[in-house]
């Protein structure tokens, strides 16, 4: 009995083979780590923190239009987020400016 049980396993093994080497050996192996291209990466970085500080803008706008916030503190708020803003968008027109001049390259004569 024990002889029987080792040529099906033996089988079965063969038959798995057959099968799979052509259905997975057309898979493609992925890099598992990647270059991280740093002017991509911060830039990305910097489009969460606008999408984060305009929606911070909206949310003080709600509260002051609840009278959640008062006058004053609200100006003030209001003051720093658009100044965040701001240096933000300021980034990142000078990363696209960057990543500009890495992809087009200017030709001198």
């Amino acid at each position: 009995m024990g002889f029987i049980h080792f040529l099906e396993l033996i089988l079965i093994t063969a038959i798995l083979l057959v099968v799979g080497i052509p259905l997975f050996g057309k898979l493609k192996l992925k890099k598992l780590v990647e270059a991280v291209d740093p002017i991509s990466d911060k830039y990305g970085h910097l489009l969460v923190r606008k999408e984060e500080t305009l929606i911070s803008i909206k949310e003080l706008e709600f509260d002051f239009s609840t009278d959640k916030i008062s006058g004053p503190d609200y100006k003030e708020l209001r003051h720093r987020l658009e100044s965040e803003a701001a240096e933000i968008m300021e980034s990142l027109d000078q990363l696209e400016k960057e990543r500009r001049k890495k992809t087009n390259p200017v030709k001198s004569h």
